[in-house]
């Protein structure tokens, strides 16, 4: 809860927390902690630079310093009605991730950068889909390959091709 992993590049909202976890966390320079978003997926959210390197998307180079915060202790909320936190902050760096884990193999330069998603429409067996369904299938097609373009800054491309 208290990781700070606000997204590289939002699909919907100026201020998103990563699909993948944490927060965006504000620091109000006395200790406390505003949380401005979460990792809840609705409205859809895009991937935080940390995300982005696990994924092979972005240099080591392009990860910001980022933080935990632990021992949260809620502190009430602000005039905005967003919940304020007491913590302990602890800055973590990306080195800080590859001493820990190692680096991220393959690298930015060789990792997959093109993928291809499955659309399955069930149906009750003996029945064929409708145009609508497929219609309602299409569209959820072109919005995941528009929001893949997005929250991965057009650095990777996705299709739903059937093969």
């Amino acid at each position: 809860r208290g990781l700070q992993a606000p997204v590289a590049f939002p699909y919907q909202r100026p201020t998103e927390a990563s699909a993948m976890g944490g927060g965006v966390w504000q620091d109000n320079t006395d200790g406390t902690y505003t949380q401005l978003d979460d990792d809840y997926y609705v409205p859809a959210t895009g991937w935080s630079y940390l995300d982005l390197y696990l994924m092979g998307l972005v240099a080591p180079a392009e990860v910001p310093d980022f933080y935990v915060l632990r021992n949260l202790a809620s502190a009430g909320r602000d005039a905005n009605g967003f919940p304020i936190f007491k913590a302990d902050r602890t800055k973590v760096t990306i080195q800080d991730v590859i001493a820990a884990e190692g680096p991220r193999l393959p690298d930015v330069e060789h990792s997959q950068k093109q993928f291809n998603t499955g659309i399955v429409v069930v149906v009750e067996h003996g029945n064929k889909p409708s145009k609508e369904l497929i219609e309602r299938a299409n569209g959820i097609r072109e919005r995941w390959i528009d929001y893949w373009a997005t929250t991965t800054g057009h650095r990777s491309s996705m299709t739903a091709d059937p093969k």
